[in-house]
């Protein structure tokens, strides 16, 4: 197993990823609100929350330089990761360094494990841009999406003809499976 890191893969630098960390779903969040001279709260929903990942690197190349490049990799001040996983090509886990890189000491230090969080908290999928032509009334067009989160597509009409049309429907309806 491997990771990239805005398109360089770890396994390049003298680390071996032994260990990562993603939650199935991120933590969820309640909204509620407590209102005074009355039992209990009123509940608004709950949200999702922001997604702690954890990876841990085993240093098989030079210590001290290797250590060097993950710290580099992984500085805050690279702001937000595009995270690739090899076991999960095609998925982005955008997320930040947040904590503190720790060394495991029952390895002699060749363990380190580094915290990293996602506040938007699902990953997102490649790209793919369909582009057709509508030629008939009603037509039904398919978009996929292999995303964790089903999210709508952007869909954009253009009138190239002269004609001026009089009506148009879109419609975005997902089957539910049971």
């Amino acid at each position: 197993m491997d990771v990239s890191v805005n398109g360089e893969w770890i396994s390049e630098t003298g680390a071996v990823l032994v260990r990562r960390s993603i939650p199935g779903l991120p933590e969820a969040t309640e909204n509620t609100v407590e209102i005074a001279e009355r039992d209990g709260e009123i509940d608004f929903g709950s949200t999702y929350g922001a997604r702690p990942i954890g990876l841990a690197f085993f240093i098989t190349g030079d210590y001290d330089t290797t250590v060097s490049l993950l710290m580099r990799q992984f500085n805050t001040r690279r702001g937000v990761l595009d995270l690739v996983f090899s076991d999960r090509p095609g998925k982005h886990y955008f997320a930040q360094y947040r904590g503190t890189m720790i060394w495991d000491e029952s390895t002699g230090n060749r363990v380190i494990d580094i915290p990293l969080k996602m506040y938007d908290p699902f990953p997102e999928s490649d790209e793919r841009i369909t582009e057709l032509t509508i030629t008939r009334s009603p037509q039904v067009v398919n978009v996929q999406s292999i995303g964790d989160e089903r999210a709508s597509p952007v869909i954009v009409l253009t009138n190239i003809g002269t004609t001026t049309l009089q009506s148009f429907k879109i419609r975005n309806e997902y089957l539910m499976e049971g």
